[in-house]
């Protein structure tokens, strides 16, 4: 499997596209998350945009949602023809219907393509266009599913936003790749974490990798060199700070 870093900012970073990873296994693509920036960073890096079977929502912040009706109208646009799976929390085909009442009408109304609607919970394994998708609940200030994702013997974990639980430990468990939010260095941020909490988190889980992304802007901006010193002290753990377009394959 390969992961595919298409974004890796937070919610308001003007250089960075929002966190939006695309995992590829068997010529099929599985995107998780799509915010307001992530889309139009999705046809830049994608290597086979119509290759994309299924996305997967963590949570419906802006950042992580709202760049859907722009990836499905220019679906649209193009003549797709090949359903596309959506997955997400509860309720997520009333979310993702009424984002496109507002924006993309057509998308509904005179569709070239089917939406296949999937609702994950704590307890939920489905199986969707070759991944195998397991969910935990994040501690974030809204409701939040971190994601395992499992290809072609490989797995990739995506916490989406928030701290780890006892649960997303778990699901992590043995992870090719842990791709982990790490909003700030060490502050106490509610709702989100940190750098060295995502360390000690792919430590904890026996990871081979892992990847920080979801970083404030302003460390990122001027922190960058103290990032890498704490990444530096991971050890044997391979810790990356991916850019967008950063490719890892995941053995």
């Amino acid at each position: 499997m390969q992961c595919i870093f298409i974004g890796v900012g937070e919610a308001f970073d003007e250089r960075h596209p929002n966190t939006s990873l695309l995992a590829r296994a068997g010529g099929a693509g599985m995107l998780l998350d799509c915010g307001f920036t992530a889309a139009a960073a999705y046809f830049r890096h994608a290597p086979e945009p119509d290759s994309l079977r299924a996305v997967y929502i963590s949570h419906f912040h802006g950042d992580h949602f709202c760049g859907l009706p722009y990836l499905l109208a220019r679906f649209k646009e193009e003549g797709r023809t090949r359903p596309l799976a959506v997955i997400g929390r509860r309720d997520i085909q009333g979310k993702v219907e009424r984002l496109l009442k507002l924006s993309y009408r057509s998308v509904l109304e005179t569709p070239s393509f089917r939406l296949d609607f999937h609702e994950a919970g704590s307890e939920t394994a489905l199986d969707v266009a070759g991944f195998r998708l397991r969910f935990a609940p994040s501690a974030h200030s809204q409701p939040c599913l971190a994601v395992r994702v499992e290809a072609d013997g490989a797995s990739l974990f995506y916490s989406g936003d928030g701290r780890p639980t006892a649960e997303t430990l778990a699901l992590a468990q043995s992870a090719g790749l842990v791709a982990h939010e790490a909003y700030h260095l060490d502050r106490d941020v509610p709702g989100h974490g940190t750098v060295d909490g995502a360390l000690d988190f792919a430590r904890q889980a026996d990871a081979q990798a892992v990847a920080l992304v979801h970083i404030e802007r302003g460390l990122r901006r001027n922190g960058r060199e103290r990032i890498l010193n704490r990444m530096e002290r991971a050890g044997d753990l391979r810790a990356l700070l991916p850019v967008s377009g950063d490719t890892v394959d995941i053995p």
